[in-house]
C-alpha cells in the first residue's frame, strides 16, 4: 500500500475506533454514562437514543474495544466474567433460560421465570429486576451460589419453570413441568410474592384436579381420560383469575385452548378443533393447527400462535370462534410471545428457534415490520426509521420472553438466555441492562 493510502486507512480507522469529540452527540443526554462512545453517523445523530448507551455502532459492540452495556450477555458474562446490576445473578447456571414474566408497575419490578439445568435435573427460579437501577433479587426456587445449591422459601419445586404471571388474588402464579414418563406433569403453582411460599394449584392428567376430557372410546391408562396439555401456552384471565393452558394431541382430544378454574379444581373447553372420538367441538373458524405458543389476553380475546402454520389466531373465549389474522408469517417469522402496544397500534411478536426475530403486526393495514430489516425507506411506519441494532442483532433470542413498559414504550427482552436488554423502537438502539 502507498504511503498516503495507508495515513488515509489509518486516519479513517482512528476516526471510528475513538469517542466522538466536539461534535453533535447521538444521545439525548449529554451526561450520560457512556456519552463519550456517542456514535458519528448521520442518521444515528438524527435519530438520538434516550438510553445511557448508543450500541448502534459497531465500535461499541464489538469484542475488542467495545462497551459490556453494547455487546454479547453472554460473551460478557461468562467468558468476561462481568455483571450489569447488583444483586444475585444466575447468568452462570448450567443451561439457564429466562422463559417468562410480566411487569410488576406497582413495585416497578420486572417479574420473571427462569429455568437451569436439564432434564429431570431440571429446576426453576423466580427472580425481581427493579426497573429504575436493574438490580436484581431473588424471590422463590432453586438457586447456587458461592457455597453450592439451595432452595428459595418452601414448597413444591418448580422443576422447568415455563412462566410466571400475576393473579386476580395477589398472588403470582407458575406454570412448570417434570419431565417424566408418558410425556411429563405439568403443574399450576402459586407463588406469595411476600415470602416466596409455594403451592399445588392444578396438576395435568391426576384425576385430584380438574380435567377436561379426551372423549377418547378406548382408554387403556388413566391418563388416557383426558387432554394432553402443551408447555408452551399459559395465561391468567384477570377478570376472573381462571387459568389458560393449550392442549394437542389427535388422538388424545384434539387441539384448542382449555380453561382451569381458580381452585383447580374445574376445566372447561374455550375452543377446540380436530377430531375425536366423541365428535365434540367448540368454536366456528379455522382450525388450530399444531401446538399453541404462547396465550395474551387483550380487549376480551385471545391471540395465539399455532406451531404447525404459524397462524396468528384472535379467538373469543366466550363462543370459542377463532380468526385466522394472518396464515402466513412474514420472513423470518416469529410466534411466541405477543404484546399489544397501544401507542404504535401494533402487536409485537418476537419468539422463533434459533433466530432473532422480533416483528410488529399492524391490523389496520395487515402488514408486518420486522424489527432488523424494514426500516427506513422499507418501512411504512414513520416511528421505526432505524433497523434494529445493538446487542439485540445478535442471532440469539429464540424463544426469550418480551415486556412492553408502558412508561418508557420500550420493549424488554430476554435476550442470549440471560441478559435483559432494553430496545428503543424510535432509534433501534437496544442496550444490556441486567444479568
Amino acid at each position: 500500500m502507498k504511503p498516503l493510502a495507508l495515513l488515509s486507512a489509518l486516519f479513517f480507522t482512528s476516526l471510528l475506533a475513538s469517542p466522538t469529540w466536539g461534535s453533535e452527540l447521538s444521545l439525548t443526554d449529554p451526561d450520560a454514562p457512556y456519552a463519550d462512545r456517542s456514535c458519528p453517523l448521520t442518521h444515528q445523530i438524527r435519530h438520538k437514543t434516550s438510553l445511557p448507551a448508543d450500541c448502534r455502532c459497531g465500535t461499541n459492540r464489538s469484542n475488542t474495544g467495545g462497551i459490556p452495556v453494547c455487546q454479547r450477555p453472554y460473551e460478557v458474562a461468562r467468558n468476561m466474567g462481568i455483571h450489569l446490576g447488583e444483586g444475585p445473578s444466575f447468568a452462570n447456571y448450567y443451561n439457564a433460560h429466562l422463559t417468562g414474566g410480566f411487569i410488576d408497575y406497582d413495585s416497578n419490578e420486572l417479574i420473571a421465570s427462569v429455568q437451569w439445568g436439564a432434564g429431570a435435573e431440571s429446576k426453576g427460579l423466580v427472580l425481581a429486576y427493579n426497573l429504575a437501577d436493574w438490580s436484581r433479587r431473588f424471590i422463590s426456587g432453586d438457586a447456587e451460589d458461592e457455597y453450592g445449591p439451595h432452595v428459595i422459601a418452601e414448597g413444591p419445586a418448580f422443576y422447568t419453570l415455563k412462566d410466571i404471571q400475576p393473579g386476580k388474588d395477589g398472588a403470582w402464579y407458575g406454570f412448570s413441568h417434570e419431565q417424566a414418563k408418558g410425556g411429563g406433569v405439568l403443574r399450576i403453582i402459586r407463588v406469595d410474592p411476600t415470602t416466596g411460599e409455594r403451592s399445588q394449584v392444578w396438576q395435568g392428567r391426576s384425576a385430584d384436579y380438574g380435567q377436561c376430557p379426551s372423549g377418547r372410546k378406548t382408554v387403556r391408562q388413566p391418563s388416557q381420560q383426558y387432554v394432553q396439555y402443551t408447555q408452551e401456552a399459559f395465561a391468567v384471565d384477570p377478570a376472573d383469575g381462571s387459568f389458560l393452558i393449550s392442549f394437542n394431541n389427535l388422538k388424545m382430544g384434539g387441539t384448542g385452548i382449555a380453561r382451569i378454574s381458580p381452585d383447580g379444581a374445574r376445566c372447561e373447553f374455550v375452543t377446540l378443533s380436530g377430531p375425536r372420538d366423541d365428535g365434540l367441538k367448540k368454536g366456528r373458524g379455522f382450525d388450530l393447527r399444531g401446538p399453541m405458543l404462547g396465550l395474551y389476553l387483550h380487549n376480551g380475546k385471545i391471540y395465539t400462535h399455532s406451531a404447525g402454520e404459524k397462524t396468528f389466531y384472535e379467538i373469543d373465549p366466550a363462543t370459542g370462534n377463532r380468526k385466522a389474522l394472518t396464515r402466513r408469517a412474514p420472513k423470518p417469522p416469529a410466534w411466541r410471545h405477543v404484546v399489544w402496544d397501544e401507542q404504535r397500534k401494533v402487536f409485537w411478536v418476537s419468539g422463533k428457534m434459533n433466530s432473532v426475530t422480533v416483528t410488529a403486526y399492524d391490523p389496520a393495514i395487515n402488514k408486518y415490520l420486522v424489527a432488523h430489516k424494514t426500516c427506513g425507506k422499507k418501512s411504512a411506519w414513520d416511528w421505526f426509521p432505524l433497523c434494529m441494532q445493538g446487542p439485540m442483532r445478535i442471532n440469539s433470542l429464540n424463544y426469550g420472553p418480551m415486556w412492553l413498559n408502558r412508561n418508557t414504550g420500550n420493549l424488554i427482552f430476554g435476550q442470549d438466555s440471560i441478559g435483559i436488554v432494553e430496545f428503543e423502537p424510535e432509534t433501534g438502539n437496544s442496550i444490556n441492562r441486567s444479568f
